[in-house]
């Protein structure tokens, strides 16, 4: 065996993989997996004396005649089980696969691999990515599939097999690596966005709440003044488990920085609980509720942190109890498109919870602890506290869907919206302890497991890092001056003006292009030269779509569906390309006229804002 080329593999694969490196070269003996090399080929063979492969060579020519022939124009594979690599060796030479992606049980296998096989450029620049299956975590699935050629595959994604020896004794573990792969898949969907009228409200709410933005403090600044000024945060969720752990929580108030979720609010107060920082994220009213009370001197020295696509109701019950509130952008594309980033960007994540984690990062705490972060149904089926706003019943057990609880030793109900909750967290976790040596501590001691948070009681780490008391509260965020107010509104109204008159003069260059798609349609002998020109035109403007200053996150997620859609038809060979042209221009029509309509519909509401401005003093007490 070639000890050299496995060193110079290892050390490819240590640029991209560390972890992997070292358990690779840390094996001090092949003890479950030899080699056998004759005319049929290179094989493997278990101490069972299970081959990998009937016939190396025979198995391996099968095997690329199927994708050369089926696959051969896929940007990503996936497979379960390396075998001897020659496959993937092969398939890599293929310019059209950007990524394929191989996972295995045995890291004896990937050794064996290594000593006969060059696979340093394909493992540098990524062509070839490794993941030893047993020690996947949720991060690195998650990371995978922020991959651009990846996203953009997950309507053609398949988990193939190779060889019938992974069939035989591991079909347990492909099932459940299977599993997990779909379930990051409908993580990257359901992030996109799957709600046109909620983008569209809050891109409304947006723009008619400019003016609160800029009379309020600049978000930047506030995190410059507060940034690494306590080393401990506590954010406080509604989860049903969050009430046994108030009075722990009201007894170390005064010594870490509490925020909270919209919802815990009012139960904090009812139980005179201080939190520093309160945060809201939806757009709706309901949540607006939280705000309809009065607290009077309980709520001096709170700051309310507010996505800058709350509805209208949100500000005025803040403003009728003057309460002092702070507007802040969310990353979304219409956000960002405003150039006012000095105002963001916070809420990445789709919960309130998700957002205060990212508050308090921002904030560079050294220990981020969670309570009431439950993600998961209580046994008596709520999902809430009863002193919840809406009860301990505001979530509605739906669906058969489980994860793993706190502890780690069992399953616990959960739902789709709360997974995507969770991934988010556990995306953040990993980010914060990565890049910022943040510790994130889940005393919950309940719900579901969030792998990447530390699972400690409550009282434990509460008599480990709270010991001392703290000066609260800070000064409030200041001001800008007013002639910067004006400023920064008159240029965002230019801004937004050439963006209309952008985005309808794309409008009408699509819609001239869709009139020549119906006359093709409507003849009876279709004209494929002319239907593929047409197709080319379409997907110019397509690309030309997302480059529009007014593509955000109303026609986002449309757009990213639209993506995988036309790969699925890109990958098909060019005798299916052509029975099927009508068929997939018939849909492209479908979605350039919704596509066309949404933008139409935001063009008008910006009108109807800008308008309103004419009208109103933009600087407000």
């Amino acid at each position: 065996m070639n000890k050299e080329l496995f060193l110079k593999n290892t050390q490819a694969l240590f640029e991209v993989d560390q972890i992997l490196a070292y358990k690779l070269r840390s094996l001090q003996k092949l003890e479950n997996f030899r080699l056998e090399k004759n005319e049929q080929g290179i094989n493997f063979i278990a101490n069972s004396e299970e081959k990998i492969y009937e016939n190396p060579k025979k198995d391996l020519v099968k095997n690329l005649d199927f994708y050369k022939t089926q696959h051969s124009k896929y940007p990503v594979l996936f497979f379960y089980g390396f075998g001897n690599g020659e496959l993937y060796k092969i398939l890599c030479e293929n310019k059209n696969h950007k990524h394929i992606i191989v996972f295995e049980d045995e890291l004896e296998i990937l050794a064996l691999a290594f000593y006969f096989i060059d696979f340093t450029k394909e493992l540098k620049s990524e062509k070839l990515i490794l993941f030893h299956t047993p020690s996947i975590t949720t991060v690195q699935l998650m990371a995978l599939f922020m991959y651009e050629n990846i996203q953009k595959s997950v309507k053609i994604f398949n988990l193939f097999i190779h060889s019938d020896f992974y069939l035989k004794f591991y079909a347990d573990q492909i099932q459940e690596l299977n599993q997990k792969l779909i379930e990051n898949i409908r993580f990257i969907v359901l992030a996109k966005g799957n709600d046109p009228h909620d983008s569209i409200i809050g891109i409304k709410h947006m723009i008619n709440n400019l003016p609160k933005l800029l009379n309020h403090g600049v978000f930047q600044n506030f995190l410059k003044e507060r940034k690494q000024k306590i080393k401990n945060a506590i954010i406080v969720s509604t989860g049903p488990s969050l009430i046994k752990q108030l009075p722990l929580l009201k007894k170390y108030s005064s010594k870490a920085t509490i925020f909270c979720a919209d919802s815990a609010y009012p139960i904090l107060a009812k139980y005179d609980i201080k939190p520093d920082y309160v945060c809201m994220l939806e757009r709706d009213d309901i949540v607006s509720k939280c705000f309809d009370n009065d607290f009077k001197e309980f709520d001096q020295g709170i700051l309310f942190i507010i996505s800058s696509v709350v509805h209208q109701e949100v500000i005025d019950f803040l403003e009728k109890n003057s309460r002092k509130y702070m507007l802040v952008h969310r990353p979304l594309h219409f956000a960002v498109s405003l150039n006012l980033k000095e105002f963001g960007y916070i809420g990445v994540g789709a919960s309130v919870a998700n957002m205060a984690y990212e508050l308090a990062a921002s904030l560079r705490h050294e220990n981020i602890i969670l309570i009431g972060q439950d993600l998961a149904y209580a046994k008596d089926g709520s999902s809430h506290p009863k002193e919840h706003i809406f009860g301990n019943e505001g979530e509605k057990v739906r669906g058969e869907i489980y994860t793993v609880a706190y502890g780690g030793e069992t399953q616990v109900r959960t739902q789709l919206t709360w997974n995507l909750f969770r991934q988010a967290f556990e995306k953040d976790i990993f980010w914060a302890k990565e890049k910022l040596q943040i510790n994130t501590y889940n005393c919950t001691e309940g719900g579901a497991r969030i792998e990447g948070a530390i699972e400690k009681p409550f009282k434990e780490l509460c008599e480990i890092l709270l010991k001392e008391d703290l000066k609260k509260p800070f000064d409030l965020p200041k001001i800008l001056e007013k002639n910067e107010i004006k400023n920064k509104f008159l240029q965002t109204q230019k801004l937004l003006i050439k963006n209309v008159k952008q985005s309808e003069e794309f409008i009408k260059k699509c819609n001239n292009e869709l009139k020549k798609l119906d006359f093709e349609l409507n003849k009876l002998e279709l004209n494929l030269s002319t239907l593929e020109k047409i197709k080319k035109n379409l997907l110019k403007f397509f690309s030309e779509f997302k480059k529009l200053k007014l593509f955000n996150e109303l026609t986002q997620a449309i757009y990213y569906h639209n993506e995988c859609e036309i790969l699925r038809y890109e990958v098909l060979n060019e005798i299916d390309q052509n029975e099927k042209i009508k068929e997939f221009l018939i849909n492209q029509k479908a979605w350039w006229l919704q596509s066309l309509e949404y933008l139409n519909t935001q063009n008008k509401i910006i009108k109807e804002a800008l308008e309103k401005f004419k009208n109103d003093d933009i600087l407000v007490k």
